[in-house]
């Protein structure tokens, strides 16, 4: 029998809204407890990008190689994740 069994640690499911593609190192589980480290290279200069983890807001860190870095601790139960984006040049006038 695992050791994941013998102290009751379940896999849950991680729902990225259709856009797991988009997240470098994301899988479709994590043991709950799991800290987990994906990141979102898909960067546009005149976008404002917001990341969320179980319906919270997360502050996302900046890398230059890899796009923002979202870290969480996988809980015990199924989250979502995904990316809203906000254009800022859409209410600029020329």
């Amino acid at each position: 029998m695992s050791k994941l069994f013998e102290f009751g640690m379940k896999n849950y499911k991680v729902d990225y809204h259709g856009q797991m593609n988009l997240f470098d190192g994301a899988k479709e589980n994590y043991t709950e407890g799991t800290e987990v480290e994906i990141s979102y290279g898909l960067i546009a200069t005149d976008t404002n990008y917001s990341f969320y983890v179980d319906g919270q807001k997360v502050n996302a860190e900046w890398n230059a190689k890899r796009g923002y870095i979202i870290r969480f601790i996988m809980p015990a139960h199924d989250i979502e994740v995904y990316c809203t984006e906000k254009n800022i040049m859409a209410n600029q006038r020329l």
